[in-house]
């Protein structure tokens, strides 16, 4: 793959774990308790893991 591609497929991951962290987040709103909150905080961890792969794959982009 080249980088773009890479670039190009943590954007796809990053976003779809956005997204995921924004329900889970919306649903402890819904619903609030212990065990909606570490569902919402497992998300938008993964979410904050993805987005850091992201800007990492951007920096590598750009020192090319």
């Amino acid at each position: 793959m080249t980088s773009t591609q890479v670039h190009d497929e943590l954007f796809t991951i990053w976003s779809a774990a956005r997204a995921e962290a924004n329900l889970a987040y919306d649903a402890w709103c819904d619903a609030p308790g212990s065990a909606a909150y570490v569902v919402y905080r497992a998300a938008e961890d993964r979410a904050d893991a993805a987005e850091h792969a992201l800007v990492t794959s951007a920096d590598e982009l750009l020192a090319v």
